[in-house]
């Protein structure tokens, strides 16, 4: 590590990253609170995030493969079940999905041996706990929203990285987009994590600037629901409510439908999706990379 990266590693975290870390505490807080701890929170929905890793690429997946070579390792942060990592498994050399929910892990592993891809391992835990994971590209899609302490985190991508950091985000981070919802439902405002706006200002921070680059629309993860009916139980299958009030949330999504979801071309949509967009940020982390002296 260069004196500038070690410097910053140990100076106390700034007020951008201590209100990104309190923000992010404030909704773990809430979720406990509202809807209780579970061993494997990410698990019991991890279904919801396997995708065909044969799949025609989206516009973000383009713009990931267009960074990778035939000779990379791509590490994934917090990969879930490989929805953005086992279609690049043709674009490089190796996989690496660094994800610390079983649930996530069986559907990734069971995604790649459907699919009969053979360049793809995975790592059983967190990225703060990992040891020896490096690679040419890493990449964390849809995972700062969750991070306790956002700058250890930054610095750990930046120590294992050779060549390119990617971070995916929304402009409204998905647990925000249920903020009507999660009023109705429990009857107080839903504490938001933290969104590009703050991550950004962490990076001013640590004196990291990083390319901004606009996918388009937000990914579908899966297609909108096509019935009110099934719009109201893909809400309720997030996970978010607890399971004695399900059939409360139930009817309460039914009562205020409209004012929950719009209707659009292609299903239903969450009201605060609408017009949601997706960016990559992105830096070249050359000094501070595993190579580095």
């Amino acid at each position: 590590m260069t004196e500038a990266g070690t410097a910053r590693a140990v100076r106390a975290a700034g007020a951008a990253a201590r209100k990104h870390d309190e923000m992010v505490a404030a909704r773990e807080a809430q979720y406990v609170r509202t809807r209780g701890p579970q061993p494997d929170t990410w698990g019991a929905i991890a279904s919801r995030f396997r995708a065909d890793p044969k799949r025609e690429l989206d516009p973000f997946l383009e713009k990931l493969a267009s960074f990778l070579g035939p000779a990379d390792v791509l590490v994934d942060v917090g990969g879930g079940a490989g929805r953005n990592c086992l279609p690049m498994a043709s674009h490089c050399r190796e996989v690496v999905n660094v994800e610390p929910s079983p649930g996530m892990l069986a559907e990734f592993r069971a995604s790649a041996d459907d699919a009969g891809i053979t360049n793809a391992r995975s790592m059983q835990s967190g990225w703060m706990e990992s040891k020896g994971v490096e690679g040419d590209v890493l990449l964390a899609a849809h995972v700062t929203y969750f991070v306790p302490q956002i700058e250890p985190f930054i610095d750990k991508l930046e120590n294992s990285c050779r060549r390119r950091i990617i971070i995916d985000v929304l402009t409204v981070p998905p647990p925000n987009q249920s903020t009507a919802f999660f009023g109705l439902v429990y009857g107080e405002e839903l504490a938001p994590v933290p969104g590009p706006e703050e991550l950004l200002a962490v990076f001013g921070e640590m004196s990291i600037t990083p390319e901004v680059i606009e996918i388009g629309a937000a990914t579908a993860r899966r297609p909108l629901p096509e019935t009110r009916e099934e719009a109201i139980k893909n809400e309720l299958g997030i996970g978010w409510v607890r399971p004695d009030d399900i059939d409360r949330a139930h009817r309460l999504f039914n009562e205020h439908f409209d004012e929950l979801f719009l209707e659009t071309s292609t299903g239903f949509a969450r009201r605060d999706a609408v017009g949601v967009r997706e960016l990559m940020i992105t830096w070249e982390p050359s000094a501070l990379g595993p190579n580095s002296s």
